[in-house]
Parts: C-alpha cells; sequence; structure tokens
C-alpha cells in the first residue's frame, strides 16, 4: 500500500530517514520510500495497510515520538494519470460504488504541479460523479485527490484516516464546495 507522507521542502533526506525508522518501529521491514515530483511529498510504499500504519503513527505520537520531518501521513487507494477525463472515471467507476446512499462525503484537491485548471474547475468537473450528499464540514468520507505532476494519487478517507503530527489533527479537513454536487 502506498502512503503520501509531507514534509518541509529541502528535507527529504531527513524525512527518508524518518519515515523508514517509524516504518521500522511499527513493523515494517520491507517498506520502500522515494521522491515524488513534488517537493514536500515522499512516496511510502508498505506491505501492510496504510491505514494500519496511520494508526500506528497516531500512536508513537501519543507515546511522545518526536515527529520532525515526516509530519503528515495519508493513504494513497488509487493512481490514475493526471488528466480530468481519467480521474472522473476513476471515481464513476471505482469511488461512487464505495459511498454508500445514506453517506455524505466531500472532495478535497490539492494540485502540486499542475497549473492547467483551477482548484474550481476541476472540482466542478469531478464531483457530479458522483451523486450522493454532500457535507463539507463532518463528511462520513472524503474524496482526496492529490496532483503529483503527472501521477494523481485518490484517497477515500474517513475520519482518522490522516495523521499529521504538526497539527496534531488526525482526521481529513473540510473540502471545498463542490460545484454541482448535491447538499441537501
Amino acid at each position: 500500500m502506498d502512503l503520501l507522507v509531507s514534509y518541509d521542502c529541502g528535507r527529504y533526506g531527513r524525512a527518508r530517514a524518518e519515515i523508514f525508522h517509524v516504518l521500522r518501529r511499527l513493523g515494517e521491514e520491507h517498506g520502500e520510500v522515494e521522491r515524488t515530483s513534488v517537493d514536500g511529498i515522499a512516496l511510502a510504499r508498505t506491505v501492510r495497510d496504510a491505514r494500519e500504519i496511520v494508526r500506528g503513527c497516531r500512536r508513537l505520537d501519543q507515546e511522545g515520538y518526536p515527529f520532525e520531518f515526516a509530519i503528515k501521513w495519508a493513504p494513497v487507494d488509487y493512481w490514475c494519470a493526471t488528466d480530468l477525463d481519467r480521474i472522473r472515471a476513476l471515481l464513476e467507476e471505482r469511488i461512487r460504488a464505495q459511498i454508500g446512499a445514506s453517506e455524505r462525503w466531500g472532495l478535497q484537491v490539492a494540485r502540486h504541479r499542475w497549473d492547467r485548471y483551477h482548484t474550481h474547475e476541476i472540482i466542478a468537473r469531478l464531483a457530479p460523479a458522483i451523486d450522493r450528499k454532500v457535507d463539507l464540514a463532518h463528511p462520513d468520507k472524503l474524496i482526496r485527490i492529490d496532483v503529483l505532476g503527472r501521477k494523481t494519487a485518490v484517497s477515500i478517507l474517513r475520519p482518522g484516516d490522516v495523521f499529521s503530527a504538526r497539527r496534531g489533527q488526525s482526521s481529513p479537513s473540510p473540502a471545498a464546495s463542490p460545484p454541482g454536487a448535491r447538499s441537501d
């Protein structure tokens, strides 16, 4: 499973060492860490469930582990090319079915190294792919889209699926309002 791990720009070497140290403390001996095309975001690959790793990070933080460089850990569920039609197809084919008819959802887009569209344009194009009720303050599930140059990571997050040491926050933050999405 994959995780996007945020770190302070220019600190990849130290963040990479800390990621490996955390993974080993959590029992992951086969983890890999690599740079992405975006300074400040590393990709950690693990054979363990990414959400289990996030829960482990939260536990380490509560025990006083000093997260200094690897400050935010988020699971990745899917990868696709950075193309709005491909991202929308992924939402329609793989994501929509994972949001129950009675569940509320939100959409969060983080554009890194992709200036082709404004975030509002991306949301307007993608939000109609999910025909469920929107709740931006407290969604049951948050669809997070991280554009990393030519590749895009897509995650379906529940509260607690993201660990952030710096802010002390462990749940997805509220998303921007998806134009065209139902909010009743």
